[in-house]
């Protein structure tokens, strides 16, 4: 089957790994990124900031969208038009809960993409600022939401 038959049968869909700052999206979200970039056939590092990621993966002919910035006044709306304009049919995203960053996610519905919405797992101790949690508990959750989430879109490629 040609590349583009497969793109195609591919539904377009964003999953958006909504939280507050300071709770993993960013970590959650390159780990999941690693995992998918293992089984990649094409790999491209479009953007990246400090800790953030935008790229592009292509796995079993499917283009696959990685946006690791959610944050308000971030590089989000460019990564995002990019991962677009490189006709990614599935894009995992950082978005915070509410406000410009759910806005922009949600904007996306109207060019056609589904919307999956997801919280990687999170502890902290209520009122500290960081957040405090138990030892190795955050990485443990992180490592776990990010391998469901690469095995669900390695699924969707291989569909």
């Amino acid at each position: 089957m040609a590349e583009a038959e497969k793109k195609n049968m591919v539904q377009k869909t964003i999953i958006a790994n909504y939280g507050d700052w300071d709770l993993g999206k960013t970590k959650s979200i390159n780990l999941a990124y690693m995992k998918l970039k293992e089984i990649s056939t094409i790999h491209e590092i479009l953007h990246t900031d400090k800790d953030d990621v935008c790229a592009l993966l292509v796995i079993n002919g499917v283009k696959v969208g990685i946006c690791s910035q959610g944050d308000p006044r971030s590089c989000q709306k460019g990564w995002m038009k990019t991962l677009y304009d490189k006709d990614c049919a599935i894009i995992l995203a950082a978005c915070r809960y509410d406000g410009a960053t759910a806005e922009l996610i949600e904007s996306y519905m109207d060019k056609g993409y589904r919307l999956f919405r997801t919280c990687n797992a999170r502890i902290y101790e209520n009122g500290t600022t960081p957040r405090v949690a138990p030892k190795g508990i955050c990485d443990r959750f992180n490592e776990q939401w990010a391998e469901e989430m690469a095995r669900l879109i390695e699924s969707w490629c291989y569909a």
